[in-house]
């Protein structure tokens, strides 16, 4: 097996690196509050016409599993209610 010479200077070569300027002046755009307004009401029109094509039952479904338990739940009280009548 051979050592490593660990007496050997590392030499670590300088990165080219180019360095990055940012711009002037950012773009500003000219919006007058009309247009931001128009916007503004599309965009809310848009999202209550979507709300309403659902109904909360659409958006909010009973798990299966929460159905099937609720089902056994009722048929034992209802199997355990007519036990007592009949042993009257």
């Amino acid at each position: 097996m051979e050592s490593v010479n660990s007496s050997v200077p590392i030499s670590y070569s300088s990165a080219n690196v180019g360095v990055l300027t940012p711009p002037d002046k950012l773009l500003r755009y000219k919006v007058t509050d009309k247009e931001l307004e128009d916007k503004f009401q599309k965009t809310s029109k848009q999202v209550i016409s979507k709300e309403k094509h659902y109904s909360f039952e659409d958006r909010k479904k009973t798990p299966l599993l929460v159905k099937l338990l609720f089902g056994g739940g009722t048929i034992t009280a209802l199997a355990f209610i007519i036990k007592k009548a009949v042993k009257k």
